[in-house]
């Protein structure tokens, strides 16, 4: 990952944005980026003439909530002195929050989700998926009952992809922000000879390739990646998952788990879905 300057945070105020904003802070503090808090205001299905109207109301309140949260960032020593700027825009939140994301250059978007158990509630909403799918930045995703912001123990997931090294030096780039601790997870099907040497092969190379004192390598055995991941979380403390995207449908598999197993880590650990390049 490259170095973050710039960090965008869309909005919508609902408690799982507040949690998300709490981990923006911490991270804005960490990086020394600047902070963009945003709120995009979709265009009201009204009468033409209220339609100003009903916008301009929302674009007090939306103002008066956005000066709520930079005042409490001001209130706290740890959080004063951070570069923090806010916007308001009309628009398709899916639509606006790539434009100013374009506008601001920004390095990565954070964002909070519901993030419940209920197999048949969405772990993420449109404008939160689509930007997991197809944003060309990472995307961090916050779910409302994952821990207050220390991150301390990042997972990288890997499937011995060709760009996986590439993807993983971006992870220890971020960690090192943290001084946090990276795990590099490979999920294997099998205990035969196979996938044994190809995860010792994989070890050789990463120690290789790395000088990063806190990087540990881990191997699991499970019926799929979904599975395997959510076992380790569930035995070992992780603040973070980091996945890259290479295929859209594999994420798209990962975000709409379907046993409750699956769903586990969902619930409590934020996500950062990074592309390999």
């Amino acid at each position: 990952m490259k170095n973050i300057d710039s960090i965008l945070f869309p909005t919508d105020f609902n408690e799982d944005a507040q949690q998300a904003f709490r981990y923006a802070l911490e991270i804005s503090h960490k990086t020394g980026a600047e902070l963009h808090l945003f709120h995009a205001i979709e265009e009201p299905y009204d009468f033409a003439v209220r339609v100003e109207e009903v916008v301009q109301r929302k674009k007090d309140k939306a103002y008066e909530k956005l000066q709520e949260m930079m005042e409490e960032s001001r209130e706290s020593e740890r959080y004063s002195q951070l570069a923090i700027y806010s916007e308001i825009s009309r628009g398709k939140p899916y639509q606006a929050i790539n434009a100013k994301a374009r506008d601001l250059d920004a390095d990565l978007i954070i964002v909070g989700t519901k993030g419940e158990s209920n197999l048949k509630r969405i772990l993420y909403g449109n404008v939160t998926s689509n930007m997991l799918l197809e944003s060309k930045i990472p995307v961090f995703t916050v779910p409302v009952n994952s821990k207050k912001p220390y991150l301390d123990r990042f997972l990288f997931t890997s499937d011995f992809r060709d760009d996986d090294l590439k993807s993983l030096e971006k992870t220890i780039d971020f960690a090192r922000h943290f001084d946090a601790e990276v795990q590099v997870l490979h999920v294997s099907t099998s205990e035969r000879m196979k996938p044994k040497i190809k995860f010792r092969g994989f070890c050789d190379l990463v120690e290789e390739t790395f000088d990063y004192p806190k990087l540990k390598l881990k191997r699991v055995v499970a019926d799929n990646f979904s599975k395997g991941v959510s076992a380790y979380v569930n035995e070992n403390p992780v603040s973070l998952l980091i996945i890259t995207r290479y295929k859209k449908k594999f994420l798209q598999t990962l975000m709409w788990a379907n046993t409750t197993q699956d769903l586990t880590y969902h619930t409590r650990v934020p996500m950062m879905v990074q592309l390999p390049r």
